[in-house]
């Protein structure tokens, strides 16, 4: 069995004010911080034979302390990188619908192949994720990882491990600094464990 730990990165400021992000590289917030603190002891006592990373700084930060406390190099990889959602980059759902008329709501009810403006699609965030999974879940079996990164990446990935529709991507809840566990199993047998746990952030959570 391969145990993959999928993490979303700690709260940025644009998260908290409502702003896509997409590959626009925003810090971590003081919470956000906070966050990957807590994220780094909830692993401490796991095994883990690699931590891995989108670039982007949120991720790479809310990955750099658990890669640091198993001994690990972080590694980083731009496959991993979040959505690109193009124009929609800074702005909020209002100022997207304003000027893209239901288009947004097209997004969340059926991802699918539809392609932000200037930016991708699900199924070119979908490919690429999934092109960087296999290959560490191709590094061997009895491995387990953390996967740090972003929160439309990671459902892709989820998507493509549990073998659902792209299109029910945003029926997955995945808050800043959460963690979602896919065991990997003999066959092409894979098991969503947990989803979206954030038990170890306390007060911390999103909203709190």
């Amino acid at each position: 069995m391969i145990t993959l730990y999928l993490v979303r990165h700690g709260q940025t400021v644009w998260n908290s004010s409502g702003k896509y992000q997409g590959r626009t590289d925003v810090a971590l917030s003081e919470k956000g911080l906070a966050q990957a603190e807590k994220t780094v002891e909830r692993f401490r006592s796991v095994h883990l034979d690699g931590v891995i990373a989108s670039p982007l700084m949120r991720a790479a930060d809310t990955a750099r302390g658990i890669a640091e406390t198993h001994g690990l190099p972080l590694e980083t990889d731009s496959r991993l990188m979040e959505l690109s959602f193009g124009d929609w980059e800074g702005k909020t759902y209002d100022e997207i619908e304003k000027i893209w008329p239901g288009m947004i709501e097209a997004m969340y009810h059926d991802a699918g192949t539809l392609k932000l403006p200037n930016g991708e699609s699900f199924e070119d965030c979908q490919k690429r994720c999934m092109e960087a999974m296999n290959e560490i879940i191709q590094r061997g079996d009895s491995k387990s990882y953390a996967i740090v990164c972003h929160g439309a990446a990671l459902r892709t990935i989820i998507c493509a491990l549990i073998h659902i529709p792209l299109a029910r991507s945003w029926n997955l809840a995945l808050s800043n600094a959460s963690i979602s566990q896919v065991n990997i199993y003999p066959g092409d047998m894979n098991m969503l464990y947990t989803l979206n746990d954030t038990s170890h952030l306390g007060e911390l959570k999103s909203g709190s």
